[in-house]
């Protein structure tokens, strides 16, 4: 049975490090054998088939390739077509968004330690606002990316799990790509 992953390196082509040219990765993706590849951006949302229905796998190659390719080493989250709309059908903190390009979606390595995300959870980020549902932490940040406090990095030490996010209008044009 083919799926279809959504595959997340973070950081790359922010700025002038970790340049992947799309097309050059696209091509490649394919010579290893994944169909239907696609990017949307140049952020490297990357879209692939595959006939393993295990992400690590998948993560595992993209990670590989990406490496030995273009000497870009960064973390890489998964997940299915399926799980990427799910998302956006839960849209927890939909009440309070007014700017689909100030609300990000956190996608975490794995489930964060209950403790660690209820103590996380407690504690006032206004005017932020924080939702952790699974293995997405969404984030409402109406003053707007740079000034924001529950960034990836942020997350990442309080939750113990790598996170790579992705804005509620990116979102969307992957979604329209499956």
């Amino acid at each position: 049975m083919t799926e279809c992953f959504l595959v997340m390196p973070r950081g790359i082509n922010v700025g002038t490090r970790n340049r992947v040219p799309m097309a050059e990765l696209r091509s490649r993706l394919t010579d290893e054998g994944y169909s239907g590849v696609a990017t949307v951006l140049q952020s490297g949302n990357v879209i692939v088939s595959a006939e393993s229905t295990r992400p690590d796998e998948v993560t595992a190659v993209v990670k590989r390739l990406l490496s030995e390719a273009f000497d870009v080493n960064v973390p890489c989250v998964v997940r299915t077509a399926d799980q990427v709309r799910a998302v956006l059908d839960r849209n927890p903190l939909r009440a309070v968004v007014t700017d689909p390009s100030r609300y990000l979606v956190n996608f975490l390595s794995g489930k964060p330690d209950p403790e660690a995300a209820a103590a996380l959870l407690e504690q006032d980020h206004g005017p932020e606002a924080l939702a952790i549902e699974g293995t997405e932490a969404y984030v409402w940040t109406p003053d707007g990316v740079k000034a924001m406090t529950l960034s990836y990095a942020h997350l990442e030490k309080r939750l113990g799990v790598v996170a790579t996010a992705r804005n509620w209008n990116t979102l969307g044009k992957i979604v329209a790509k499956f």
